[in-house]
């Protein structure tokens, strides 16, 4: 069996007669796993905010890991005749580290002078950009008017051919050639059949 203590720089001794303090948010409950090296047995006891002193649990001699879900701040009670213990958590230690004498790679970048030259013709280049914009602006403009007045014509047109197709005359009831009221076309009398000679012999 192998015993893992990994760093022994990590671990802290509590001293006879002390309470283990953690702190943590109200709302919430994290995990908390704490690691334990005890010389001999003991019990463990949990006070809350309250002040109320309750069991939590039996650690044997030795390497064991105790993890529980708890919300708020609370304090950890060993026997006083424990012998020695030995701790660690993650909640004791450092989240980030600061190097007191770094090594930097970077620095800040300052804008050099731009050569006058360069300058003057950037500008004439925006001077062009826009003079072309606004004459894009205006053919756009002119040729818009332009298909207006075509659309206006159209229909002015239209108007014009319409209102002559209904002023135009309308074709006689008496029919083509002229012939008058109860005469069929051909000259043919209404009384007279066709093919019959004028003196009304069969």
């Amino acid at each position: 069996m192998t015993i893992k203590l990994n760093s022994l720089s990590r671990w802290a001794v509590l001293r006879a007669k002390e309470a283990l303090g953690f702190d943590g948010p109200d709302d919430v409950e994290r995990l908390v796993r704490l690691n334990l090296n005890c010389q001999s047995p003991t019990d463990v006891w949990i006070s809350r905010r309250d002040g109320e002193i309750s069991f939590l649990c039996f650690a044997p001699a030795g390497l064991e890991t105790i993890e529980f879900y708890i919300d708020g701040a609370f304090s950890l009670l060993f026997d006083d005749e424990r012998g020695e213990v030995q701790y660690n958590c993650a909640e004791f230690e450092p989240s980030h580290f600061e190097i007191d004498d770094p090594v930097i790679f970077t620095k800040i970048a300052e804008r050099r002078d731009r050569n006058p030259a360069m300058e003057e013709m950037l500008y004439r280049a925006q001077v062009n950009v826009e003079r072309r914009l606004a004459q894009q602006a205006d053919e756009y403009q002119m040729a818009l008017a332009a298909m207006e007045r075509r659309l206006a014509e159209h229909a002015r047109t239209d108007d014009q051919g319409t209102t002559a197709g209904a002023s135009s005359a309308p074709v006689s009831a008496q029919g083509t050639g002229g012939e008058g009221p109860g005469e069929i076309g051909g000259g043919v009398a209404g009384g007279e059949q066709a093919g019959g000679s004028g003196d009304g012999a069969s």
